[in-house]
């Protein structure tokens, strides 16, 4: 409560929270912190539904983000296993939550933040990029990272977003 009143306190700026559902299984907190954040002044939380000690591993719970939901009047985020389209609207009609936060499957995958999109305003899915589409963003992406931070970090960097990039793709280990 404390660090979020403060915040709210010294910015003109909205203060959102994100937060796990808890510690581990053992301390979960996530409604008790979002009713703090909201007694603070935040304006919004985003949940993701795993513990800390879980990192990504196990499965969300979803039940805690809609309990979260259910205690607060603040927007709440709902984040964790939303891996297609179809888990983001599943996400909103289980757990109620103004919005959905897409974290990894975006990852060499922004195709994913459209095909939601379209998916949720009018129901149709929108079919997976090709493997030529998906080089194609992947040099765009490269490009673009070239003029922003010079070819040697650039270079660098990129070697993991190839990789989310080509996920799936056969023969990628040898690229």
């Amino acid at each position: 409560y404390d660090v979020v009143a403060a915040i709210v306190d010294a910015v003109e700026k909205p203060v959102t929270v994100k937060m796990r559902i808890g510690w581990d299984e053992n301390h979960i907190y996530a409604v008790e912190n979002a009713q703090a954040v909201e007694r603070a002044g935040g304006k919004a939380v985003a949940v993701h539904g795993r513990t800390r000690v879980q990192m990504y591993e196990g499965k969300a719970d979803w039940n805690i983000i809609k309990q979260v939901k259910e205690a607060v009047n603040i927007p709440v985020i709902g984040n964790g296993d939303v891996k297609t389209p179809q888990d983001a609207k599943r996400m909103l009609e289980e757990t109620g939550v103004d919005g959905v936060m897409i974290g990894r499957a975006a990852l060499g995958n922004p195709w994913m933040i459209y095909r939601t999109v379209r998916y949720l305003e009018t129901g149709e899915l929108i079919p997976e990029p090709t493997v030529r589409e998906k080089i194609e963003v992947c040099l765009l992406h490269l490009d673009r990272l070239i003029a922003l931070k010079g070819e040697h970090i650039a270079v660098k960097e990129m070697r993991k977003h190839a990789a989310w990039y080509l996920k799936g793709v056969r023969g990628n280990a040898k690229i």
